[in-house]
């Protein structure tokens, strides 16, 4: 398994809004990622004014594959006809940080 963080961005138009766009993009998502090669397993989406920040957990044969599955499901979201359509993806690729555990430092007393 591996992480992925994604981070999209409107072009300047009007956002999606309301709590309904975290759940579709979630559903886009695990649509996306249903092939052979790559799997979502589970996400974390928030959506602020215009932006799009998630964490997904995605299987894959390996990193490459996971990161261009995320990637390939993005572009589709994003796309003309896709649910995000004139947004643009800012950020994608695996996130080392959460991967060693390092986003929570144990404190030093």
């Amino acid at each position: 398994m591996y992480v992925i963080r994604v981070r999209l961005e409107t072009r300047g138009g009007r956002p999606p809004g309301g709590p309904v766009v975290a759940p579709a993009v979630r559903d886009g998502l695990e649509r996306a990622l249903r092939g052979p090669a790559t799997g979502l397993s589970h996400a974390r989406i928030r959506v602020a004014a215009g932006v799009l920040d998630a964490v997904l957990f995605v299987t894959a044969a390996g990193l490459l594959a996971a990161e261009a599955g995320v990637r390939a499901a993005c572009a589709e979201l994003t796309g003309a006809e896709g649910l995000l359509a004139g947004w643009r993806v800012r950020h994608c690729e695996a996130d080392s940080w959460l991967v060693l555990g390092l986003h929570e430092l144990p404190t030093h007393r």
